[in-house]
Order: structure tokens, then C-alpha cells, then sequence
């Protein structure tokens, strides 16, 4: 039996409860709502506090947002994504080897393909926030074998590319692109590691793609100055360290805060000489 006429039965079961409690009593009736409010508020608590937590996280209030999402992984009726969402806060928040438990927790007891895939691809960060960036590939490029989605390659194209190997990543990366040449976190991963192996021109073309997007992070900002630097394009370069500066660093990233100000400072410096002459 199809999923909607099953809800549909029962929506219209819990309908005529109700209308023939009204009928015997008018307070039966009343109570019978009642009850109906309350399991529907108990079975959908933790949806509840997700809610709640995405809201104060896109406020910027991380610790508050931890706490819903803690609340909804301890609800009884908490669905696998809380479980992954919940990891992810506790990897912004550093809790590394908390939100490993929690993962590994849910493969444990998890069924659906997706949520599986979806779980051990939260796993691989978790693993490289540990500082076991082999283990994190290893089970990037296992999940890849059978279960390739933009998002998996995106995340082990970015890994090798820290990894330091930059011939190999480039080798993925551009085959990366080729799969996906309209992915943000694909042509990101291209743009940084053109950069990195002094392929300026081609990294700069790649960035003006990536720019195109609207970046969230600093990185995406930053290794764009760094490569407009060393273009001898200046002003561009202090505008986009300026930008950098203004945004949050990436949960997995090979830069500081630090740097970013002391590019934006460098450049700036530079600037004001050259208007100067």
C-alpha cells in the first residue's frame, strides 16, 4: 500500500475517534484533542530542537545551536540526520573524538544507504580533525566506489590536496571537474591546487568560476589574494584578503586567522606605496 494512503487512512481514523468521542462526550472529545496535541508534540520534539538549532546557528550562536542539537540526539525519536548534524556542531566546537562515537554509533544501528554514506562521510572529517588523514582518504575513496556523489568527491579531492601530493591530487581534482564542472567545492579544490604548484594563470581563471559562487569561507578569498598577489595584481588581491578577513575559516582548512590578517595588512601596506607614487 502506497506510504500517502496509509496516512490517509489514518488521518481519517483518528478523525472518527474524535467525532464519536464529541458525540458521547463533549469533554471526551475535548481530551481526545488533546491527547492528540501531545503525541504529536512528543514524536516530533527533536524535528523541534533541530529547528530551534539550525535558527541560533544561522545566527551565529554555535554554543546555543549545540545545545538544541544535543537535545535532539538524546530524544528518543531523534532520526539518523539529527545524529549526523549533531556531529558536525560537535567538530566545530572541536569535540572531535565525541562526534567520532556519535558516527560510529549510528553505523552501528543505521540501514539506509544515504544516511550510511552520509554518516561515514562525516566520519572521514572527523577522522582528519584527529589527525588520521590516511584513514580519512581511505574511507573517502571506499565510499567512492560505490556511492560517488559530488560532495564525496569534492571532500577527498580537497583531503589529497592537503595531503601534499600535489601532482596526484591535481591528477584527481581535474578528473574531479570534469565529473562535475559546476560544483563550487570542486572547482575550488582545482583553483587551490593550480595555485599551489605556481600555475597562477590557471588558478586565477579558476577562481573567477569560484568567485562567480559566493564562496561562504575564507579560504576560497585568501588563496584567491595569494594568487592575484602573485599575478602582480595588487588592489584585487587586497580586496579579496579584505573579504577573507570578513568571513569564518572552513572546518577542515590549512590557514589561520593570523594569516589572513597578516596577508590583508601586507597588501594594504603595498597599495597605499604604489597610489603613493
Amino acid at each position: 500500500m502506497p506510504q500517502i494512503v496509509k496516512v490517509l487512512l489514518i488521518l481519517a481514523g483518528v478523525f472518527i475517534v474524535i467525532v464519536i468521542g464529541f458525540q458521547v462526550h463533549w469533554l471526551l472529545g475535548i481530551g481526545l484533542i488533546a491527547g492528540l496535541l501531545i503525541y504529536v508534540i512528543y514524536a516530533n520534539l527533536s524535528t523541534w530542537y533541530v529547528l530551534r538549532g539550525n535558527a541560533v546557528y544561522a545566527q551565529g550562536d554555535l554554543d546555543k545551536a549545540l545545545a538544541f542539537m544535543e537535545k535532539a540526539y538524546k530524544s528518543k525519536n531523534a532520526n539518523p540526520q539529527h545524529h549526523i548534524q549533531y556531529a558536525f556542531l560537535l567538530m566545530k566546537v572541536g569535540e572531535q573524538e565525541k562526534a567520532e562515537k556519535v558516527l560510529q554509533k549510528l553505523l552501528l544501528v543505521a540501514t539506509s544507504t544515504d544516511v550510511r554514506m552520509q554518516a561515514k562521510s562525516n566520519l572521514a572529517t572527523a577522522y582528519w580533525l584527529l589527525n588520521r588523514q590516511d584513514e580519512a582518504i581511505g574511507l573517502l575513496e571506499e565510499i567512492c566506489q560505490d556511492y560517488k556523489t559530488v560532495t564525496v568527491v569534492g571532500n577527498l579531492g580537497y583531503f589529497k590536496l592537503l595531503k601534499g601530493d600535489l601532482e596526484s591530487a591535481l591528477a584527481f581534482n581535474e578528473e574531479a571537474y570534469e565529473y562535475d564542472d559546476n560544483d563550487l567545492t570542486i572547482t575550488d579544490n582545482l583553483a587551490q591546487n593550480y595555485y599551489m604548484l605556481g600555475r597562477l594563470d590557471e588558478a586565477a581563471r579558476m577562481y573567477e568560476k569560484v568567485m562567480a559562487k559566493s564562496p561562504r569561507y575564507a579560504d576560497s578569498y585568501y588563496y584567491y589574494a595569494k594568487t592575484l598577489e602573485g599575478l602582480g595584481r595588487n588592489e584585487e588581491a587586497a580586496e579579496q584578503a579584505g573579504l577573507a578577513s570578513e568571513r569564518t575559516l572552513a572546518l577542515v582548512t590549512s590557514i589561520t586567522k593570523s594569516e589572513i590578517e597578516q596577508l590583508k595588512d601586507k597588501l594594504a601596506v603595498e597599495t597605499d606605496a604604489l597610489e603613493k607614487i
